[in-house]
């Protein structure tokens, strides 16, 4: 089972690092009923609402065909701009 967790990390940053190549991306579990937390940091968010910024991920992850049960262990997704880490 942490074998097929871990490779659910690695399947869901190598989506990500497609459409963000060059930007910060972690994904890891949460230890709570292996959950998963995504962060990415890229400047294509600098514009862009909070939620604009959630969608554009959810459809990312979406589009690269993870199943329901997979989308579901993420429990968070965290997207900020480089102006946000300024702050």
């Amino acid at each position: 089972m942490p074998r097929q967790r871990d490779q659910l990390c690695e399947r869901i940053a190598k989506l990500l690092r497609n459409h963000f190549p060059d930007e910060t991306i972690d994904v890891s579990l949460s230890g709570i009923r292996d959950n998963i937390h995504v962060l990415v940091v890229s400047l294509q968010f600098d514009e862009l609402s909070e939620s604009q910024k959630q969608e554009q991920l959810w459809d990312e992850l979406q589009k690269g065909g993870l199943s329901e049960d997979e989308l579901n262990r993420i429990s968070l997704i965290l997207p900020l701009s480089v102006q946000e880490l300024k702050r």
